[in-house]
């Protein structure tokens, strides 16, 4: 059985800090118009494990990627489907495909990826199919020309009304980078998400249920602190309190602005009830300066006094690098707290794109509506393999359960 252990277990605080990763909202990496702006994100993320989605690399040859654990350190493409936009995967030289596997066929709206630090040079082509195809089969319907993502950190491109249960992107490298944050955004939202799967993953049945787990690739990195995990934005230090939404809207194209004069921006998120919670994560830019993360319980009648709260890590960027996580034994909470101190305030604004905060749950306790490939013990997506598909929109390899508990 493919395994989807995501972090492996920490005696103490991890923390990591790369490259900054994107502008204020209204902007993309790139420079273009995100189709975003004004407003947060309403729309779920498609490629992501918790939707059902399942990721293959495929080098010259056929040959298909299985690397058991996913980091910032590795070329494991199962980053690219997990909730946290600050894992990548490498870019190198020459040509890479990547075949995402949807759980149904939907319908498209929009595309997007992260060049991590804009380092990445070449092109890239995207291209879709309601069948189980091979990587180099003609039959892939391509969706736009091939594009150029050279000095750009994020592209985001419309791809309205496009349907596909299998989307392949093909990159063709010139200059190494990394790839980060792909996102599929279609008609689902985030409300409807939560509709489904949330009370599930949030039960104390769930929680009880983690007991049984010994494996942990039998368990899943599960966003808490998310529009679709019922989270909600409890206080900011400064700025719109609407928009602070965009911080926790499944989209790193959309960024909440902190005010200038705000000498310690600070953003203070409720979880929908006390998880246990293991890592957090934050997409943000400010130029140097300090991210305290803290954990708590209770809201006093002034929330901005973090006096009480427990400081789980303090990230010193002195270089604006722009992201950061911290990784740490299994702690409880209610709250999330993040605290960014400017080396030089009132001289920048502090913008933060998207925090995340996360805890394991079972994959048995997550309806994914329908199992993606990584559990079928057929052949991998893209390589080939009897097609079952017909005109009523059936899986077009129904899959053969395996054992996902011991």
């Amino acid at each position: 059985m493919r395994q989807f252990l995501t972090m492996p277990g920490r005696t103490g605080p991890v923390i990591a800090v790369a490259g900054a990763l994107f502008l204020c909202l209204g902007r993309v990496f790139g420079g273009e118009a995100s189709e975003t702006d004004g407003a947060a994100n309403r729309a779920k993320n498609l490629a992501r494990l918790n939707c059902g989605a399942h990721i293959d690399r495929i080098l010259p040859g056929g040959r298909v990627v299985t690397v058991p654990v996913a980091s910032d350190a590795n070329d494991n493409p199962v980053a690219l489907v997990l909730d946290d936009n600050t894992l990548s995967c490498l870019l190198p030289l020459g040509e890479s495909t990547f075949i995402i596997t949807l759980p149904r066929i939907a319908v498209l709206e929009r595309f997007a990826f992260i060049n991590q630090n804009a380092v990445g040079q070449g092109d890239f082509d995207l291209a879709v199919s309601n069948y189980r195809l091979g990587s180099n089969d003609p039959k892939w319907v391509p969706v736009q020309p091939t594009m150029r993502f050279d000095g750009k950190r994020l592209l985001n491109l419309p791809v309205l009304g496009v349907e596909a249960k299998y989307v392949k992107l093909s990159f063709h490298v010139q200059k190494e980078g990394r790839l980060a944050g792909v996102a599929l955004y279609g008609s689902r939202t985030l409300e409807s998400f939560a509709e489904r799967h949330v009370l599930r993953a949030q039960t104390s049945y769930s929680l009880g249920a983690m007991k049984l787990v010994t494996h942990r690739e039998d368990t899943l990195n599960f966003n808490f602190a998310n529009q679709y995990a019922r989270a909600r934005i409890a206080y900011v230090s400064s700025g719109g309190s609407p928009a602070a939404l965009r911080m926790i809207d499944d989209d790193v194209s959309t960024s909440f602005c902190f005010a200038p004069q705000d000498d310690h921006p600070t953003v203070i998120l409720a979880l929908a009830n006390r998880q246990s919670l293991h890592r957090i994560s934050a997409v943000y830019q400010m130029k140097q300066g300090k991210l305290d993360v803290y954990l708590l319980d209770e809201l006093g009648s002034t929330p901005e006094d973090l006096a009480g709260a427990k400081l789980i890590a303090s990230v010193t960027d002195q270089s604006g690098n722009g992201k950061a996580a911290v990784d740490f034994d299994p702690r409880g909470a209610r709250y999330v707290a993040l605290r960014w101190t400017p080396k030089n305030p009132r001289s920048q604004t502090v913008e933060v794109a998207e925090i995340a905060a996360f805890g394991a749950v079972p994959l048995s306790v997550l309806d994914l509506e329908e199992v993606p490939n990584a559990f079928a013990e057929t052949m991998k997506p893209g390589e080939g393999g009897q097609d079952f598909s017909n005109t009523l929109g059936t899986l077009a390899d129904p899959p053969s359960l395996g054992t996902v508990s011991p």
